[in-house]
């Protein structure tokens, strides 16, 4: 792509949720920045039925041959991102990869390199960065509202699903790159690394809850920072749900219930706003007030606050906005290839803790 073109042209590696829900509808309707061209479909035509004007490649050797694509995503199964990502890599592509960005932190290292001398953008898709709660809570944070330090954060991802998912679903079969602590334990782990860096220690409790399951389907992982102490939780057997985030620090206290409305809205197959709509003027990503979550915290002048915090608005938007930014105007990436690895790295050593049933330095970042 020239420096002086303005659109950057896309193909879409892969049409099953991730493709279809968080992909495909914002680069259709982010058309001021990306011309959204081909999708990867082997067997079916399921991306041309929504958008009439993509054309339908049945390999992923044509999409990466072709010299009219600048930027490849790849919304496939996670035992396929490396491999898929080096080819395309070294056919001088940009790439998106759909979280985890590998199953190993040693071929994301490779990815890495690999990236750095094809000068091209590699980036890995964490699009929760961009949830409601996440950017709510890290508001709070930066503003220091519950004091200089927080001492304490809890994220829950929890759902109540106690019967599995059909066989066909690749996360519920015993492959590699399965199961919920790759699966949403990427999310958390990368909110986590975000907020407050790396962390000293891991200790990990990553198990099979639900009969029948052939991988994990619950984790409770606990980082060690020091004064902080992070905990991130998932099952798929609660049926009231808890706080999704809880965060206690020096002077007050931040309870979030709810989750981001995005991703159901996405499912329901719900364009999200054009170029041409503001989102101040649009429900996109708002959460209901009821949603909203509780502060209890003193200010700097003694007054006590108890109150409702209102909360930021969801926009994964954001995350297409930022990658244009860094692919045609040379802008630093928010999110970096080494997040990327730091997260398969904190998975890995979550794996190990888990089974060794020990506490383990978290060391090998970047």
């Amino acid at each position: 792509m020239s420096a002086s073109s303005r659109k950057i042209r896309v193909g879409l590696v892969g049409f099953g949720n991730s493709g279809r829900v968080f992909h495909a509808p914002f680069l259709h309707t982010m058309s001021n920045m990306y011309e959204f061209r081909s999708v990867v479909e082997r067997h079916s035509n399921e991306a041309v039925k929504i958008y009439p004007y993509i054309k339908t490649v049945r390999s992923t050797t044509e999409l990466f041959d072709d010299p009219d694509i600048d930027l490849v995503i790849m919304a496939t199964s996670n035992d396929l991102h490396y491999s898929l990502s080096k080819e395309a890599l070294e056919k001088r592509k940009h790439v998106v990869i759909e979280k985890p960005m590998t199953i190993r932190s040693s071929e994301a290292l490779e990815l890495i390199e690999l990236a750095k001398k094809q000068n091209c953008i590699l980036c890995p898709y964490q699009n929760r960065r961009y949830d409601s709660g996440y950017r709510t809570i890290k508001e709070i944070i930066n503003r220091k509202l519950l004091g200089d330090e927080i001492h304490e954060c809890v994220i829950h991802f929890d759902r109540y699903r106690p019967e599995l998912n059909d066989s066909s679903a690749w996360h519920e079969r015993n492959e590699p790159g399965a199961g919920a602590f790759y699966d949403l334990g990427s999310h958390l782990i990368d909110q986590i690394l975000s907020l407050f860096g790396h962390p000293q220690t891991i200790t990990a409790d990553i198990r099979i809850q639900r009969s029948g399951a052939h991988v994990d389907d619950y984790f409770d992982v606990r980082l060690d920072y020091g004064r902080l102490r992070v905990t991130l939780k998932r099952s798929m057997l609660i049926r009231e749900m808890g706080p999704r985030y809880v965060l206690h620090g020096l002077k007050g206290s931040f309870i979030k219930y709810g989750e981001d409305v995005q991703a159901s809205v996405l499912q329901t197959g719900t364009m999200p706003p054009t170029v041409d709509e503001k989102l101040e003027e649009n429900s996109w990503g708002k959460e209901p007030i009821e949603d909203y979550g509780f502060l209890h915290t003193e200010t700097n002048g003694g007054r006590i606050i108890k109150e409702k915090f209102k909360a930021l608005t969801g926009n994964y938007g954001l995350f297409y906005e930022q990658l244009y930014a860094a692919i045609v105007h040379g802008k630093e990436l928010e999110i970096r290839p080494e997040d990327g690895y730091n997260v398969i790295r904190i998975i890995e050593l979550g794996l190990q803790s888990s089974q060794e049933k020990r506490t383990l330095q978290c060391n090998q970042l970047l």
